[in-house]
């Protein structure tokens, strides 16, 4: 299926644009002094600073990989250099513009192409626009991508998982050369922007070769045709990501040359490369986490705030902002009814040869996308569940074995969210299917579409930061002679940072 933007598409995208618009009101009238975030986080400076950096480095010929302004007379080793196409982009925008544009500007971006590539996918693999567009809505208004967006930069760019999927799917359809580059491309970008997201699509991506493999596999081995074109397919999929990780050697190499400074250090909160066993447990999915809305829904945030700090929550404000809303988990489970009947009785075109069939495809994708929501959910749990005094060990537990580096497979939550989503959008195509009247069909689309607002709704208060009073401090600072060097002794020192 070849995707072409309608006037319909872009009345439909057109629309998303303005909830996500609505949705940052604050922020268009102020977009020089203000950014989006939390008045407690301190995080959203770290990105600040780090874009400033780039323009001041740019302006006086300085090498942007050591930042020569802190740790005088040494300085120390820039995080930039890890994500190099992210890294060129913040530098020219922050170069043309300035740090809060470009940090206003990636924000939205991730509102926006989320939105583009979730309804391409869903649009993809169902073949509904409207169903597409209810997918995104769910997608980048879920409360995990504000959260992140008022938090941690780098973690709300949820917009490239979407299109590594659309990718996977085309070049399983088709083989061709374009799709495999397409592929390529798609996960490379992914890589580029967040290693963590990197981190889970690798493993979606062992998931999808392993349900590829599985999906009818009785047939597959009477026809051994279609097993070849599997592992033709597999071997594609394999090559590209190693096409990938050559792409990211320079990053790779980086890494491991870093690493090198840590390893003789305990494992620790300080250590990037050795987090500490236990945090696996802190920032990990807890019962409530999908099931309970958003602390900051205004009618329903005080209630969930009772449970914060919880073995039934969770301690995280951010972290734990899983909630999947109950109208896309009721939409998924219409889905996955409808998927386990007519997988059962076999109800699918069979006149057409194995795997031509539309309902084949939608067999298979729903299939893929319910494995997905599980394998993903179990990913997002703790190390091990006690039971009964029995540990049954998690997905998490192994995976720490071999990369310690990541220790909050809470974040799993946004890749189970991600497959809700689409689950949510076939609900809606299968519910939509009962009516025959289109008015009729939009007119309940609609209606889903404004039960999942309400569910995602966070606002009053607006999560706004203002930047345009500077501290006091910072003027007593830029009136003194250039050639000093200024110690900083935090107030707080209990905190880790």
């Amino acid at each position: 299926m070849r995707i072409k933007l309608s006037k319909f598409d872009l009345v439909l995208l057109a629309l998303l644009l303005v909830l996500i618009v609505f949705f940052t009101f604050p922020l268009i009238f102020k977009f020089n002094s203000c950014i989006a975030g939390f008045s407690s986080t301190d995080e959203s400076y770290g990105a600040l600073w780090n874009f400033w950096w780039l323009k001041h480095a740019f302006k006086n010929l300085l090498p942007e990989t050591t930042v020569s302004v802190i740790a005088v007379p040494f300085g120390i080793d820039s995080a930039q250099s890890g994500y190099p196409i992210w890294n060129f982009i913040n530098r020219w925008s922050s170069v043309l513009a300035n740090n809060i544009i470009t940090y206003n500007l990636e924000n939205l971006f991730s509102f926006f192409a989320s939105a583009l590539f979730m309804y391409f996918l869903v649009f993809y693999i169902s073949g509904n626009k409207v169903c597409g567009g209810f997918s995104a809505l769910i997608y980048i208004l879920c409360p995990y991508h504000f959260a992140r967006a008022w938090q941690h930069l780098g973690l709300a760019q949820i917009q490239w998982m979407p299109l590594y999927l659309l990718a996977l799917f085309q070049l399983k359809d088709t083989a061709r050369r374009k799709d495999l580059i397409f592929c390529v491309f798609a996960l490379f970008m992914v890589f580029s922007f967040d290693l963590y997201y990197a981190f889970f699509m690798l493993i979606v991506t062992a998931l999808f070769i392993l349900f590829l493999f599985t999906y009818k596999i009785r047939i597959k081995l009477r026809e051994r045709a279609l097993l070849r074109n599997d592992i033709k397919t597999s071997g594609m999929i394999v090559f590209s990501c190693v096409l990938v990780f050559f792409l990211i050697l320079p990053v790779v190499f980086q890494i491991f040359k870093n690493k090198r400074n840590y390893n003789d250090l305990q494992a620790s909160a300080h250590n990037p490369y050795i987090r500490p066993f236990d945090d696996l447990f802190s920032q990990s999915a807890r019962p409530l986490s999908y099931f309970l809305p958003s602390v900051v829904h205004p009618f329903f945030g005080k209630f969930t705030e009772t449970f914060i700090g919880t073995q039934w929550y969770g301690e995280s404000l951010t972290e734990h902002a899983l909630y999947l809303g109950w109208m896309p988990l009721i939409l998924a489970a219409v889905a996955f009814r409808r998927w386990r009947k007519t997988h059962r009785k076999k109800k699918c075109l069979d006149a057409l040869p194995f795997g031509e069939s539309p309902c084949d495809k939608e067999d298979f994708y729903v299939g893929f996308f319910v494995f997905l929501a599980v394998m993903a959910w179990l990913f997002s749990q703790p190390p091990w569940w006690n039971i009964f005094g029995f540990k049954l060990y998690m997905p998490a537990f192994f995976m720490y074995k071999i990369l310690p580096m990541f220790r909050a497979y809470c974040r799993f939550g946004i890749v189970v969210m991600l497959a809700v989503a689409v689950l949510a959008g076939f609900g809606l195509k299968f519910t939509l299917e009962r009516f025959k009247s289109q008015k009729t069909k939009l007119a309940v689309a609609a209606f889903f579409c404004g039960l999942v607002l309400f569910e995602f709704w966070n606002w009053p208060p607006y999560k706004v930061i203002d930047l345009s009073k500077v501290p006091a401090a910072y003027y007593w600072i830029k009136e003194q002679p250039k050639d000093i060097v200024i110690a900083d002794y935090p107030l707080d020192a209990d905190s880790p940072n």
